[in-house]
């Protein structure tokens, strides 16, 4: 299993989608910095501490990385097949749920250094702007939420990087449909229980971003956990 986290690893240094990350992630700290500017009360949005990162956590869950999770872990599952290296494989052999699984683990870490990449940066630039209200506690909660929030929104797309693994269909359908996927979440934020059940905006309730109750954070937990069964599920099914 090691050795096959460190050939996808290596793979991902010939993939443009890294540049596609990085470009996604400038644009989202650039644009919720300039939201920041606009003011409400005679007050910018941005001069309030905690608003930037907070913004950044939620434009990028709803809007910007679902999507482009989805998009990755599409292509390192269909990538072999795409460029016509599974004969190569079969030689060797290499024992394909082995490898499945160590595609979903790249895609997880993927996702989790994404978003801890977001929280340095959204982090700096918050103490560029208010050094004097920032605290070790404030920057470990944020961080939990980040942390979470990746783990989360890994966990509610994986049944859609699994079906794109199974139909061989284009990722890029899949990276739309998650798209709307995860914009609908956001019809549910503001209704209790029902934002626990509807995945993407579950991982709100799960990571703490939203106050709920104890119920809304079982439920969460539960419908998290649903959607990586029913991903474990479809992987089962795929033959290379």
């Amino acid at each position: 299993m090691k050795t096959l986290l460190l050939a996808e690893y290596k793979k991902l240094h010939r993939s443009k989608l890294i540049f596609l990350l990085i470009f996604a992630v400038v644009m989202t700290l650039g644009v919720v910095f300039l939201q920041g500017q606009f003011s409400f009360g005679g007050k910018k949005y941005i001069d309030t501490f905690g608003w930037y990162i907070l913004q950044v956590q939620s434009l990028t869950t709803y809007f910007v990385l679902p999507s482009l999770i989805v998009l990755f872990g599409g292509y390192i599952i269909c990538r072999e097949e795409q460029e016509d290296v599974l004969k190569s494989l079969k030689l060797i052999p290499i024992d394909e749920s082995n490898m499945i699984t160590a595609k979903m683990v790249i895609t997880l870490l993927g996702s989790i250094f994404v978003y801890l990449i977001l929280f340095m940066v959204s982090l700096i630039i918050e103490a560029i702007l208010h050094l004097d209200a920032v605290n070790i506690s404030e920057a470990v909660n944020y961080f939990v939420v980040y942390a979470l929030t990746a783990i989360g929104v890994f966990m509610t797309v994986s049944p859609i990087i699994a079906l794109t693994g199974l139909v061989r269909r284009s990722y890029w359908i899949a990276m739309i449909i998650s798209e709307i996927y995860s914009f609908i979440g956001i019809f549910f934020a503001s209704k209790e229980v029902i934002r626990a059940i509807y995945p993407i905006s579950s991982v709100f309730v799960f990571s703490g971003i939203y106050e709920a109750s104890i119920i809304e954070f079982m439920i969460s937990i539960i419908i998290n956990i649903i959607c990586c069964l029913v991903a474990y599920k479809i992987l089962k099914k795929i033959k290379y």
